[in-house]
């Protein structure tokens, strides 16, 4: 069974549409990850404390450890204590970080989350751009 023209003219102008539309979520995932990880740094979250010289001989940093270095974003640099530990990361307070209700967003999410788009955006194009194409055939004879 054919469709009628006017209704393959509307499916051609859909499909065409959401294509372009997927085929420009591509680029824009990509820039906007890259906006938000450009500042980026890999931190130590520490729970800062007054003793914690005489607990880690004077070598430990500004505070207790919590959790392994990674790379977040804290746009806000009043978080950050002085000094840097291991691999150059950044010690970040986790106590000013509560008290300001701030949560790092950890790159690996930004990154996560930008495949996925891109995946989906690639998926709909394929999609979407075969429909647009058959339609078109089917539309001329």
């Amino acid at each position: 069974m054919r469709a009628s023209p006017p209704r393959l003219r509307l499916l051609r102008r859909l499909a065409g549409t959401l294509a372009v539309l997927a085929l420009l979520a591509l680029p824009i995932s990509v820039l906007v990850s890259g906006g938000m990880t450009q500042h980026a740094a890999l931190v130590q979250r520490v729970e800062p404390s007054a003793n914690a010289e005489a607990l880690f001989g004077g070598d430990g940093g500004p505070g207790t450890p919590l959790g392994s270095p990674q790379r977040v974003i804290i746009r806000d640099e009043k978080a950050f204590l002085p000094g840097t530990g291991e691999n150059g990361a950044r010690f970040v307070s986790e106590a000013y970080l509560r008290e300001h209700g701030l949560y790092p967003l950890q790159v690996k999410t930004v990154e996560f989350v930008r495949n996925v788009v891109a995946a989906v955006s690639l998926a709909a194009l394929l999609l979407f751009g075969a429909l647009w194409m058959w339609a078109r055939r089917t539309e001329r004879g």
